[in-house]
C-alpha cells in the first residue's frame, strides 16, 4: 500500500453555491409544502406549517433589532420550538448559539459574554447579561408576510461551542456557505430521501445535530424528534426506532454498541463523533439490508470531512475526503 499525506475529494464545482440555509430550506418547504417536516411526540408540522412559523418567528427577531451580525443564544427544552426558533433565527439574518440544557450556569454565563449575545431564547434561565427572548406563539391565522431582509451566504449561521484542547469553551463560528457546502457535498453521498424519517437524537450543542437536521430539511425527509428521556434511554432506544420504523440514524459508535440492531426499517447507519470499533461494524452493517457509514471531521470543517462505506469484516478507516475537501497529513 502506497502511504500519501495528501487526499484530495472529488472536484464537485456545483455543489458550491451561493445560498444560505434559509434557502435550503425554503426549496423543500415548495416542494414538499403537504409533507410532514417534524414529529414530536403527537404534535407534528408540515414543511409549510414549519415554514409559516419560522417566518413569524424570524419578523419577531428583526422587530427586536436583531439580524446579520447578531449572535442569539438557544437554551431550550427539545421540541417543536426549538427547531422552529433555529429556523426562524437564521431566517432573520442572525446566528444561534446553541447551549446544551446540562451546560453549568457559569459556563452559560461566559459563554455568552465571550460571543456577545444580543439576546436569549429560553424559558427558564434565572438570569443572563442578555435579554432573554420566549418563543412566539405559531398564528395559523396569520397573513403571509414576506421578510424583507435575510442573511447571505457570508453571513454567520451558528457558533458552536467545543471544550477546546484546554477545557476553555471555544467558539466555532460557521457560514451559511459552509453548511450549505456540507449539506450538498455529504447528501451527494448519503441520498437522504425525501420517504425517509431521520431520528434526531443529538443535543442541538453537537455538531452532529446539523447532520440530522439539515440534510434532512434539504432533502424533503421526515424529522422524527426525540424527548429528552428517550435520547437518554439506552434501553428504550432501540424499541422506540423499531416501533416508528426510521430508516436513517445518526449516532456515535458507543451508543451503537449497547443498542439492540434489531431494527427492520433502517437502511442507513451513520457512525461519527467517536472512532468506530470492529464490534459496531460487523453487527450493525448488513448489506442487503442497510448501508454503514464511518464518519470523521472535527467541528471546524463544519461537521464531517470523510466518509466510508463500511461492510462486515472490512479494515475500518475514516474513508475519503468528501467532494471538494481535501486530506492532508501535517508533521
Amino acid at each position: 500500500m502506497v502511504e500519501q499525506s495528501l487526499l484530495q475529494g472529488s472536484y464537485r464545482p456545483d455543489l458550491i453555491r451561493e445560498e444560505t440555509v434559509a434557502d435550503l430550506f425554503k426549496a423543500s418547504a415548495i416542494t414538499y409544502s403537504a409533507k410532514t417536516a417534524l414529529l414530536f411526540g403527537q404534535a407534528a408540522l408540515t414543511y409549510a406549517e414549519l415554514d409559516q412559523w419560522t417566518d413569524q418567528i424570524a419578523h419577531f427577531i428583526q422587530q427586536k433589532g436583531y439580524g446579520p451580525g447578531s449572535f442569539i443564544g438557544l437554551w431550550h427544552t427539545r421540541g417543536l420550538e426549538l427547531h422552529a426558533l433555529i429556523l426562524g433565527i437564521v431566517k432573520s439574518g442572525a446566528a444561534y448559539v446553541p447551549l446544551d440544557r446540562e451546560m453549568p450556569e457559569e459556563r452559560l454565563q461566559v459563554v455568552m459574554a465571550e460571543v456577545g449575545a444580543a439576546a436569549c431564547f429560553s424559558g427558564d434561565l434565572p438570569s443572563l447579561s442578555c435579554p432573554l427572548l420566549t418563543v412566539p406563539v405559531f398564528d395559523r391565522a396569520a397573513a403571509v408576510v414576506p421578510l424583507s431582509t435575510g442573511p447571505g451566504p457570508d453571513d454567520t449561521a451558528y457558533v458552536l461551542y467545543t471544550s477546546g484542547s484546554t477545557g476553555k469553551p471555544k467558539g466555532i463560528p460557521i457560514l451559511h456557505r459552509h453548511i450549505c457546502h456540507l449539506i450538498r457535498a455529504e447528501q451527494s453521498v448519503l441520498n437522504i430521501s425525501n420517504t425517509d424519517k431521520v431520528y434526531q437524537g443529538f443535543s442541538v450543542s453537537f455538531d452532529m445535530w446539523c447532520e440530522e437536521t439539515w440534510i434532512s430539511y434539504a432533502a424533503g425527509a421526515t424529522l422524527w424528534v426525540a424527548d429528552a428521556t428517550t435520547a437518554k434511554s439506552i434501553d428504550e432506544l432501540s424499541t422506540v426506532l423499531r416501533n416508528e420504523e426510521i430508516t436513517v440514524l445518526h449516532a456515535v459508535p458507543s451508543l451503537l454498541g449497547v443498542m439492540d440492531d434489531d431494527i427492520p426499517a433502517l437502511r442507513l447507519i451513520n457512525a461519527g463523533g467517536e472512532a468506530c470499533t470492529t464490534a459496531v461494524l460487523n453487527r450493525w452493517s448488513k448489506p442487503g439490508q442497510n448501508v454503514f457509514y464511518n464518519s470523521y471531521g472535527p467541528t471546524e470543517t463544519t461537521v464531517t470531512a470523510t466518509m466510508i462505506a463500511l461492510r462486515p469484516g472490512d479494515p475500518i478507516t475514516i474513508g475519503m475526503p468528501l467532494p471538494n475537501y481535501n486530506l492532508a497529513v501535517i508533521d
